[in-house]
């Protein structure tokens, strides 16, 4: 159980700070000066109260002397809830933005949330500012800084639609409304919107610990980060083995993009990790050839064996390939899977402008980097591999996250349960 207390640092009778410790089980002990300054001879330590017996004077009232005993547990109490509103471990800059909060409460801030917003991507960018990664932190990688400029730049589009600027006390259930509003009227989709409103809850808790503002309305239930199920599609062994067959010598660009895409296919991995292999990545454990890589997004270690397919890719490569950029594998593949003619037609769901929308398209249409992964999870799935053993190759850490991954078809399910023993029968008499 966390506990807070005050004390002085000298005996000396003279003006000193009131210092505050702040200790939570056995690890987290932080200590901090408050702005609050006491003769050290008035503050009875064991009790955390002023001693009784104090020389009044004209200056220093009994009433000034009760007001300070109220602040201090006014102080120690604010931190305290503050605590329970904190997803990460305690730490000093937390508890110096909660004193610094509690003691300018009420002042406003100059800075208002539009500008707030682009100093916070500009201080990601630069490693200015860091990012808590379970209990340590790290520089942002560069999908997180992507995903945050994008939300810079909707919401200062959205600002100008509005005809203003935002200040944080203006974030409440009424402004949600109006913000999903506005992308519905874009006909964004719900997964967009909801990525834009976690990175607004994101910054908007921040600034809150950074003592920039009291606003808690984003903790309310209304004020939700939407989501969608999407039709995601996988490819099948046999489509795979139409990709790795398609002769591309007579474009570079086609082939570079559909050997990276396959590599992706092959290790179930994000693009980050499987677009950056190299020689250094491949190693030998008791006479089997994998693959060996630390992921980017989440620092998992992962061992991956390695197909015949995959082997023969590498090769071409010297076992290092080309660089890449990921919005041009996903324009080329799309090219690459119709000349494979992986075009089946495929009906999909979605959400456009708040309303449902169905379509059908080609399935090399909907390819892009990150179904590779998708389908090298569910060709593992339908292979029989164990789930925890492909969670292992996947980095994914609780078999929900992986299970949203799995895209099988009622055909493949039928296909599998057919050959169960409940439906291929006993020998038991079937009475007539």
């Amino acid at each position: 159980m966390a506990t807070v207390k005050f004390y002085t640092r000298t005996k000396l009778r003279k003006l000193a700070p009131l210092w505050i410790r702040f200790i939570d089980g056995k690890n987290i002990d932080l200590r901090m000066p408050t702005p609050y300054r006491i003769f050290p001879d008035y503050w009875n330590e064991d009790k955390q109260t002023l001693r009784q017996r104090i020389l009044y004077t004209e200056v220093f009232t009994e009433k000034k002397a009760k007001e300070l005993q109220d602040t201090f547990d006014q102080l120690r109490d604010t931190i305290l809830m503050e605590l329970n509103e904190l997803s990460d471990p305690p730490s000093k800059e937390w508890l110096q933005a909660t004193i610094d909060k509690f003691y300018h409460k009420g002042a406003t801030t100059s800075e208002n949330l539009t500008q707030y917003v682009a100093r916070f991507v500009e201080e990601a960018k630069s490693g200015k500012r860091l990012a808590t990664a379970g209990n340590t932190k790290k520089r942002y990688t560069y999908g997180s800084i992507r995903v945050l400029t994008g939300f810079k730049l909707s919401f200062e589009n959205f600002c100008t639609k509005q005809g203003r600027q935002y200040n944080f006390n203006d974030v409440n259930i009424d402004f949600y409304n109006d913000f999903v509003k506005y992308f519905y009227a874009r006909n964004c989709g719900a997964n967009y919107i909801g990525k834009h409103i976690k990175s607004l809850k994101t910054i908007m808790r921040q600034a809150r610990e950074e003592g920039l503002h009291n606003n808690t309305d984003i903790e309310r239930r209304a004020f939700k980060t939407i989501s969608e199920e999407v039709d995601s599609i996988y490819l099948t062994e046999a489509e795979l083995q139409k990709l790795f067959d398609l002769d591309l010598s007579h474009n570079k660009v086609y082939s570079v993009a559909r050997d990276v895409f396959l590599c992706g296919c092959y290790t179930a991995q994000r693009y980050s990790d499987y677009s950056r292999l190299n020689k250094s990545n491949i190693k030998e454990v008791q006479g089997s050839r994998v693959i060996e890589l630390v992921q980017k997004k989440t620092g998992e270690r992962c061992l991956i064996p390695i197909r015949p397919e995959l082997e023969t890719i590498l090769r071409r490569y010297d076992y290092t390939l080309p660089k890449t950029h990921e919005q041009k594998i996903n324009f080329n593949i799309k090219k690459v899977a119709a000349e494979a003619e992986i075009t089946e037609p495929v009906y999909i769901e979605k959400n456009k402008g708040g309303l449902r929308v169905k379509e059908t398209v080609k399935k090399c249409t909907l390819i892009k980097t990150h179904t590779a992964r998708r389908t090298g999870c569910t060709l593992m799935y339908l292979a029989g591999i164990p789930v925890i053993d492909i969670m292992k190759i996947s980095g994914h850490r609780t078999q929900k996250e992986f299970l949203k991954y799995i895209k099988v078809g009622k055909e493949e399910t039928v296909i599998s349960m057919a050959s169960h023993p409940y439906f291929v029968g006993s020998k038991l008499k079937v009475a007539h």
